[in-house]
């Protein structure tokens, strides 16, 4: 993922560090996660896009532009399986 698409890379990075044990997702607009990261809205848009193609992300619209992202747990505990 790291060599494939980078920014892709740290937005999948911040989601897994701020995501919620309780429901297993991220909430947050596209806005918060451009301004974590200091980039467009554009680039969060690609990077869900090429996340969600790649199926490491599930995105799941709640209200406006407000999503819930959550990632393929087989993607997350690979690295355990060892």
């Amino acid at each position: 993922l790291i060599q494939s698409n980078p920014g892709a890379a740290r937005l999948y990075s911040v989601l897994s560090e701020h995501i919620d044990g309780n429901c297993g997702a991220v909430v947050a607009d596209q806005q918060f996660l451009a301004d974590q990261l200091s980039v467009t809205t554009r680039s969060i848009r690609n990077w869900v896009s090429f996340l969600e193609e790649n199926n490491c992300l599930v995105k799941i619209p709640i209200a406006g532009k407000i999503c819930a992202y959550a990632l393929d747990p087989a993607e997350v505990w690979k690295g355990y399986n060892t």
